[in-house]
């Protein structure tokens, strides 16, 4: 089954996010540490709390596939198309920002951004809050599948903890689809469950799939 929460905490979560409030939250793979995108001063917070620099890329996570299809407004038809094919799923989508609307989570690559929308239940799929996330962890560290497995310290830094239960606890794979726009191939990053299924899917729309060295 996907991962879901209670619907009554949603709305705590989401007014919490929107006022700077940090969160750990689930998807399909992994628990992440999440700040909303609006919140200049919670993905402050995000960046300082997981002491990560800011020229590293962020995830942009969203649980809505109706936000998926407007972050790729501006994006390569052929690129779209690929990203439509793979999202919701457990893959992180690099895809162009051709208007930087997503530079809060760019790091030193400006007009770049990761997708992520996961595979998740009906509650969670109603929330059309826009995050900004990375897994919950220190870095070096194992990915949480639990509540319990994510660092003591990150969970004393958050104000929202969205807790689905167990999760399958490999992080997503990686799929760079940028080059689809210049007629090149994507490029598997890193390889995360359903990786066979991730060529499979590009195959079927003439995709083709190579992976990094």
């Amino acid at each position: 089954m996907p991962p879901d929460v209670g619907p009554s905490e949603i709305g705590r979560a989401l007014e919490q996010l929107a006022s700077g409030e940090l969160a750990l939250v689930p998807t399909d793979t992994v628990y992440g540490l999440a700040a909303a995108l609006s919140s200049s001063s919670g993905v402050d917070r995000l960046y300082e709390t997981k002491q990560r620099p800011r020229s590293q890329p962020c995830q942009v996570l969203s649980y809505s596939p109706h936000v998926l299809a407007g972050a790729l407004d501006g994006c390569d038809s052929m690129v779209q198309a690929a990203a439509m094919a793979l999202l919701p799923g457990t893959v992180t989508c690099l895809v162009d920002d051709p208007w930087e609307r997503f530079t809060a989570a760019s790091g030193g690559t400006p007009g770049s951004v990761g997708l992520r929308v996961p595979k998740v239940g009906p509650v969670l799929a109603s929330v059309e809050l826009t995050l900004v996330a990375t897994s919950a962890n220190h870095p070096g560290g194992d990915d949480p599948s639990r509540i319990e497995d994510v660092p003591a310290d990150l969970r004393a830094a958050v104000g929202v903890v969205l807790d689905a239960g167990e999760l399958p606890g490999v992080a997503s794979s990686v799929v760079d689809l940028r080059p689809v726009g210049r007629g090149q191939p994507a490029r598997l990053i890193r390889r995360g469950p359903n990786a066979a299924d991730v060529r499979k899917t590009l195959g079927a729309i003439s995709v083709d799939l190579i992976e990094s060295d």
